[in-house]
């Protein structure tokens, strides 16, 4: 499992450093627990013959078309 090498820093939407220690610690959490999830499955689509720009490519479509879930921003 890989680990962060420093803790990232989070933005609001007036682009100021989000300042919550808490909220830094769920988002750090969160993005090294997906950043676990695409290296493994990264590496099995690699092992399995997968090519791996376009697996990189599917994933980049995937961010880029999230939306939010939870209702109006």
């Amino acid at each position: 499992m890989k680990k962060l090498p420093n803790q990232l820093l989070w933005y609001n939407k007036e682009n100021k450093v989000i300042s919550c220690d808490e909220t830094n610690k769920v988002l750090n959490e969160n993005y090294l627990e997906i950043m676990n999830l695409i290296q493994n499955s990264f590496d099995d689509a690699i092992l399995m013959g997968c090519d791996e720009t376009d697996f990189k490519k599917k994933l980049t479509t995937l961010i880029n078309n999230l939306d939010f879930s939870l209702g109006k921003k």
